[in-house]
Order: structure tokens, then sequence, then C-alpha cells
């Protein structure tokens, strides 16, 4: 689809992305940055598909409640996570946001379910979405630069970042990746706990 439509393709899979999370963020944008996609829009489409699946997130949340929150995300961060942003507000959406390993989808269903203005929420992300999109593209086109000084062409680089897509969302799915967010996520929420003590 990225490849196919483009910049527009980018939003899009973005937004499924944080809605339904077949795949994480992260995988589709060091993707789209190694396939040859212009970092400034990778940083610019993939931060906007980020915004627009955040705050659709927020919503479905907001008028669906907690029972629709354990149906998408599970049960397993929903009260830590719930108590965090409600004790820490827009600062822990923006860390969190800032954190790529930290699932965007969770924050932005979780929000949901909070007291937060949506103008705190929205600010908070649309500040840590940009800084996040842009460390993940880089990301991805140093990975096309190194395969580029190695004489590697478009075709095969093309190549490796579907098995490289292919891998990494095989290790997200059987939840690999998620052993490192969740360390992160309770170190994060662990710290600003003990802080606000």
């Amino acid at each position: 689809m990225i490849q196919t439509y483009g910049n527009v393709g980018l939003v899009l899979v973005m937004i499924l992305q944080t809605i339904v999370a077949p795949i994480s963020s992260e995988v589709v944008l060091m993707f789209a940055g190694t396939i040859g996609m212009n970092l400034f829009d990778v940083v610019l489409f993939g931060g906007i598909g980020l915004l627009i699946g955040s705050i659709i997130a927020f919503y479905i949340a907001r008028f669906g409640g907690k029972p629709i929150i354990i149906k998408l995300i599970g049960k397993k961060w929903l009260n830590r996570v719930d108590k965090w942003i409600e004790k820490n507000g827009a600062i822990a959406i923006f860390i969190t946001r800032l954190v790529p390993v930290v699932p965007f989808d969770l924050i932005s269903y979780m929000s949901g379910i909070t007291k937060i203005k949506f103008k705190h929420y929205f600010s908070a992300t649309l500040l840590g979405a940009f800084p996040r999109t842009y460390l993940l593209a880089i990301a991805g086109v140093s990975v096309k630069e190194i395969l580029a000084l190695f004489g590697i062409g478009m075709e095969l680089t093309l190549t490796i970042g579907i098995l490289g897509f292919i891998l990494l969302a095989y290790l997200d799915r059987r939840g690999y990746l998620s052993v490192l967010s969740n360390f992160i996520l309770k170190k994060l929420i662990r710290k600003r706990i003990k802080s606000n003590q």
C-alpha cells in the first residue's frame, strides 16, 4: 500500500495500525524509510497518520469505555496506565509518545478512558508524534544508505525492506517486541510514580 499510494498510503497505513494495531508504527515507519521514501515525507505523512489514528482511538475509548478497551488491548496495562495518565496527564502522554517502543495505540486508547481533556491529549500527542516519526524514519533511511554503500541496488533494498518488515511484524505478533515495550513502560510508570510521592 505504501509503495503503491506513496504519502497517502503511508497516512492510511498509520491510521489503520493505530486503530487496529496489526503491526507496530515502528515497523511501518522504518519500512517506509528503507524502501526509499523521502525522509521529510515519512516524518510529515507518518506523523499525520499517527495523529489522525490517535484521535480516532481516543474517541473510540471515550465513547466505548473500559469494555471496548479490554476487547481491543486486553487487561494487562489497564489499571496501571489508567492511573498513571490520570495522575500525570499530558506529561505522561508526551513522554510515551517520544519513546518509540511504547505502543502508540495503547496510550491513545488508555487516554480516552481517563478524565484528560482532549486539547491536552492532542497537544501532548502532537508534540511527541513527530520526533518519534523522525527517529524511526531516520533509522529506516540509514539502513537504506548502508545498503547503498555496499552497492546494493533499489530492487534488493526493497526486497530486504519487505523481508525486514515481515520479520518485525512476525516478532511483534509473537510478542517478542512487547517484552521490550513492557519493560520500558514499567520503568516509566514506576519512575514517574516515585517522583510524585
